[in-house]
C-alpha cells in the first residue's frame, strides 16, 4: 500500500551508485517504480564506473553521473545544487550507505526513503521496515524497497540493461578478426579469470585446464573478459594454453580484457554458448542476456541465494565446505606465515572436470540446463 504522501509525485530521485553488478540487480526496482509512476520524471543517481547499466534504461528519464576519479569538491557542490533544482518529490535510497544518506538528504527531496538499518538513516524520513523479514536475493530486496514507496511488482523479473546496434557490429567483427573470420560452427566460451576479492577467484590454472580441455575436445573458441588491468592474468592463460596444444588450435583462445566498453562486452558474451565466471558483475550481464549463454558461475565466499545469477540458463557450481559462504575478501585458511596463497580452498575444491562434464553433457545428452 503506497505511503499517503506519495500521490501524485512529479520528479523521483532514485539514488544506487554502486557496483555494475549491484546496479544491475536493480534494474527490476527501477521498473517496478517506474509502473507505479508512469508519469513521474525519473533520475537514477550513479557513478561512473555502473552508468552504461542506466544510461538507456527505459525506466529512467535521466541520468545523473558521479565521477568519483575526476570529481573535485566544487563538482560536488554543483551535482547538489542541480539535484535541488529539481524539487523532487520522493528519493528512494536503494543502497542505504553513508554517502547515498547523504546525497538522499542534500537533495531536497520532500519524502526520503531509506531501509531501516541505514547507518545514517536519521537523515531520511521515511524508514522502510525489515522486521521478521528473512535474507534474500538482492533483486528480491530492491524489490521490497521499491514496493515500500509504491513500487509495483513486475510479471516476469529480468534485468534490463540495453545496447545498441554498434555494439552488436563491434562484437561481430571482433570476433571474426581474432578468429580470422572463421566464427560459424564449432563452440564459444566466455571466461571470466578475473574477480573483485581473491576470494571470487577460480584458480588461473584450472582456467588453463579447462581452456585446453574444450579445445581439444570440443572444438571449442574462447574468448577471456576482464578489465584492463587483469589483461595480465588473460595472457598468462592465453600464453600456457598455446604451449600445450595443436598447432592448428593456438589461436583458438583470444583476450578481450580491456577491450571492450560495458554495453559491447554484454554483445559479445551474448555471441557465447556458455560463460564460466566466479561471482561477478559478467555473470549478471550475461544473465541480462534474452536467449544468451548458458552461465556457469563458480561460488566459494560469497552466497548464491543472495546475489546468484538469477536466469533460468543458470547453473551455480559451490563447493561442500562448512565455512562457505564466509563474505571475507581474504580468506584466513590460506595464510602462511602471514601471506596469502593464492586461491581459497572453497574455489580450488570445484574442479576443471566439473565444469567439463557440465558442457559435455549438455552437448552429448541435450538435456534441459538445470
Amino acid at each position: 500500500m503506497k505511503d499517503a504522501g506519495i500521490k501524485n509525485i512529479k520528479n523521483i530521485l532514485i539514488i544506487k551508485l554502486s557496483s555494475i553488478g549491484d546496479c544491475l540487480l536493480a534494474t527490476p526496482a527501477i521498473e517496478s517504480i517506474r509502473k507505479a509512476y508512469p508519469e513521474s520524471f525519473i533520475t537514477w543517481l550513479i557513478e561512473d564506473k555502473s552508468k552504461d547499466i542506466a544510461l538507456l534504461n527505459p525506466y529512467v528519464n535521466e541520468v545523473v553521473v558521479i565521477d568519483k576519479k575526476n570529481f573535485k569538491l566544487s563538482d560536488y557542490y554543483d551535482l547538489i545544487k542541480y539535484l535541488r533544482s529539481k524539487k523532487y518529490g520522493m528519493s528512494i535510497d536503494l543502497q542505504g550507505v553513508d554517502r547515498t544518506s547523504v546525497y538522499s538528504f542534500l537533495s531536497g527531496a520532500k519524502l526520503r526513503y531509506v531501509e531501516e538499518y541505514a547507518n545514517l538513516g536519521f537523515l531520511s524520513n521515511r524508514k522502510i521496515s525489515r522486521k521478521g523479514k528473512p535474507l534474500e536475493h538482492a533483486v528480491k530486496f530492491y524489490l521490497f524497497l521499491a514496493q515500500a514507496c509504491g513500487g509495483i511488482i513486475p510479471q516476469e523479473i529480468k534485468l534490463t540493461f540495453v545496447t545498441e546496434k554498434k555494439d552488436r557490429e563491434f562484437a561481430l567483427d571482433f570476433l571474426s578478426n581474432n578468429f580470422n573470420h572463421a566464427i560459424s560452427g564449432g563452440l564459444f566460451v566466455g571466461m571470466n579469470p578475473g574477480g573483485a576479492w581473491n576470494t571470487k577467484k577460480w584458480p588461473a590454472e584450472y582456467f588453463i585446464v579447462i581452456s585446453k580441455m574444450l579445445i581439444s575436445k570440443l572444438n571449442t573458441r574462447i574468448v577471456l573478459f576482464g578489465a584492463g588491468n587483469e589483461n595480465y592474468l588473460a595472457e598468462n592463460i592465453i600464453n600456457a594454453v598455446k604451449d600445450n596444444v595443436k598447432d592448428k588450435d593456438r589461436n583458438s583462445i583470444i583476450s578481450a580484457c580491456g577491450k571492450t566498453s560495458l554495453k559491447e562486452a554484454k554483445e559479445l558474451i551474448a555471441a557465447m554458448d556458455y560463460f564460466i565466471s566466479g561471482d561477478s558483475s559478467l555473470i549478471h550481464i550475461a544473465s541480462s542476456i534474452e536467449n544468451g549463454p548458458k552461465v556457469i558461475a563458480i561460488f566459494g565466499s560469497t552466497d548464491p541465494g543472495l546475489t546468484g545469477p538469477i536466469s533460468k540458463n543458470s547453473r551455480v557450481l559451490r563447493a561442500d565446505i562448512d565455512c562457505s559462504p564466509c563474505f571475507k575478501k581474504d580468506c584466513p585458511l590460506i595464510k602462511i606465515k602471514g601471506a596469502l596463497t593464492r586461491y581459497a580452498p572453497c574455489m580450488k575444491k570445484i574442479t576443471p572436470d566439473d565444469v567439463f562434464d557440465i558442457i559435455n553433457g549438455n552437448i552429448t545428452d541435450n538435456d534441459n540446463y538445470k
